[in-house]
């Protein structure tokens, strides 16, 4: 039996490095059929299937400058690998691994996860969908080589620092950015496969985790709303060989509101609380701004 490991990402002409994580689902879905009270069904079939892969990448910058920002991109012909292991040795050569071409669909951005010392990362999901409805969404391909560098993670961003109405809020530790897409997907007329698929709404939240009780006095139980000066989600690009670099990622709220979702901890630990921010839209500025993708 053969191994595989999984590889990039290419969307279009654009390849996305550093994957964490790669998975494809079918999102298949059975009939399963019995009557005429009989004990067990005595037919078992494919109903429809909604193929989509969800992916991790540390390339924040590179991702959401090519693949439509905070709202995600049609595909065009997007293309992932399953890289052969080579016995005896590291990977297999050229004309030797699984490509997958998923012609149609949509790459949509779900969230992005900061942790203290670590690398930031991306998920993506994939919703892939058919020309017709009837013909699969994916072609599989044994025999192919990989794309060329697709091994060389050279983009890592990391945890940054958040201002609530241009004041820091300390003490972070962790924030998740959930973009807030909720896709539909639609599967009609019969068919077994997806034909369209979109965004049919958006509301992004920005969770953080932070031992800034001093905030939770200024702010008070019911939270902070959005004042003229915008708040701020900071992501550092890290240096390789270095520390950190000059060139952020900013995500910037200019209406909405903050608040603690708890604060606390067992003994003897610091007290650490969820620090929940909401954004909406205000009718003139996008409802996330992101500057730092050029």
């Amino acid at each position: 039996m053969n191994n595989y490991v999984i590889s990039a990402f290419k969307h279009s002409t654009t390849l996305i490095k550093g994957i964490q994580d790669s998975r494809l689902n079918p999102n298949l879905e059975q009939m399963i059929v019995g009557g005429s009270g009989a004990p067990s069904p005595s037919l078992v079939g494919v109903s429809q299937i909604r193929p989509e892969l969800a992916i991790v990448t540390t390339e924040i910058k590179n991702a959401l400058a090519n693949c439509g920002g905070i709202t995600g991109a049609a595909l065009s012909s997007d293309v992932f690998y399953f890289q052969k292991l080579l016995e005896g040795g590291l990977r297999a050569g050229t004309l030797a691994h699984i490509k997958v071409t998923a012609a149609t669909g949509m790459i949509i951005p779900v969230s992005i996860n900061a942790v203290q010392g670590q690398p930031a990362t991306l998920n993506y999901l994939v919703v892939m969908t058919s020309a017709d409805g009837s013909a699969s969404p994916i072609a599989i391909l044994g025999s192919q080589s990989l794309e060329t560098g697709q091994d060389v993670t050279d983009e890592v961003y990391t945890m940054g620092p958040i201002e609530i109405n241009g004041t820091a809020l300390e003490g972070i530790t962790s924030w998740t950015l959930n973009f807030g897409n909720v896709p539909w997907v639609n599967i009609a007329d019969g068919h077994v496969y997806p034909t369209e698929v979109g965004i049919r709404g958006q509301g992004p939240t920005i969770i953080a985790r932070s031992r800034d009780v001093e905030a939770f006095q200024t702010w008070d139980i019911a939270g902070l709303a959005q004042n003229d000066t915008d708040s701020t989600i900071i992501l550092h690009d890290q240096l390789a060989g270095g520390v950190r670099g000059s060139s952020p990622i900013t995500f910037s709220v200019d209406a909405g509101m903050a608040h603690f979702q708890d604060l606390g901890a067992a003994h003897p630990n610091t007290i650490e609380g969820g620090v929940l921010i909401t954004p909406v839209n205000d009718g003139t500025n996008d409802i996330l701004a992101v500057t730092g993708l050029t």
